[in-house]
């Protein structure tokens, strides 16, 4: 579709008056009656209410034709400033997990991007046994993750302690399991829980699922369950679990960064050390 014709239809949108927009188009009242008139034809359908003595409006067909308008003049210009801006910009790709990007990767981007304003993170969350092959496969630079053991690319391993977590008041119910809620497919840090608490003597049941960890925590935020998570990815709304519940302790995890081998610069080497920083 004609861009030139879409910036003069949302001009003429806004001030219902082809002459004004010739004005500010640097053109004159004729060729954007005409410019119009083709877009209409090219459509099918009527986009102005004009005539002699009329005040010109939007048909309806005008009025939702003018949202896809600008937002394809906003996408064009987007795809044109992205283009232009790439080869002054670094872009590094760092892959990590839902829950760490929620909470530790977002204050190391914070911390990152004041200070290295210049270079673009692209940030896609996976399942860190993914993202392990990921970092191998060259399809990001960066991985911060649950380890995942020996790694000629691993830069650093922390201990974290994991925690019990829960909505601000949680209350365990008066008789019954311990409700707990994890992801659909087990991958995930439930032995940990169940481990402790037969332990213990105490008896949990996985009560809710879902295949994804936002859904995990709507469920825990929604104070029907508790589910377990490292210490430092735990982040408002939800809570360490009070210590009045009694719950068992956990086990500790470690967190690991890893490195391609296959590329090299400052930016990485500082988001490496802003990762560990924020994990040790």
């Amino acid at each position: 579709m004609d861009q030139n014709a879409l910036k003069t239809f949302t001009l003429a949108a806004e001030l219902l008056n082809f002459t004004a927009v010739a004005h500010h188009r640097n053109t004159v009242q004729s060729a954007v009656s005409a410019q119009m008139s083709k877009l209409e034809r090219d459509i099918g359908r009527r986009l102005f209410e004009r005539g002699r003595g009329q005040t010109m409006r939007l048909t309806p067909e005008g009025q939702a034709f003018l949202i896809y308008a600008r937002r394809i003049l906003a996408l064009s210009e987007e795809a044109v400033e992205t283009v232009r801006t790439s080869r002054s910009r670094s872009i590094i790709r760092l892959g990590t997990t839902v829950t760490l990007a929620l909470s530790v990767v977002s204050d190391v981007l914070s911390a990152f991007g004041r200070d290295t304003p210049d270079v673009q993170i692209q940030v896609q969350c996976d399942r860190s046994d993914a993202l392990i092959d990921m970092l191998d496969a060259g399809d990001i630079d960066v991985a911060f993750m649950m380890d995942q053991g020996r790694h000629p690319g691993r830069q650093f391993v922390h201990s974290q302690p994991l925690v019990w977590v829960s909505s601000a008041g949680f209350m365990l119910p008066d008789e019954g399991a311990i409700p707990l809620a994890f992801l659909t497919d087990g991958r995930d840090l439930r032995h940990y829980a169940l481990r402790a608490l037969d332990e213990a003597g105490r008896v949990g049941r996985i009560k809710h699922l879902s295949p994804h960890p936002i859904g995990v925590r709507a469920f825990v935020q929604a104070g029907l369950a508790l589910t377990v998570m490292p210490q430092t990815t735990v982040v408002a709304p939800l809570v360490e679990a009070d210590v009045g519940l009694g719950l068992p302790k956990l086990l500790p995890i470690a967190l690991a960064g890893y490195q391609t081998h296959s590329r090299h610069s400052e930016g990485i080497d500082r988001l490496m050390r802003l990762l560990e920083t924020h994990c040790a």
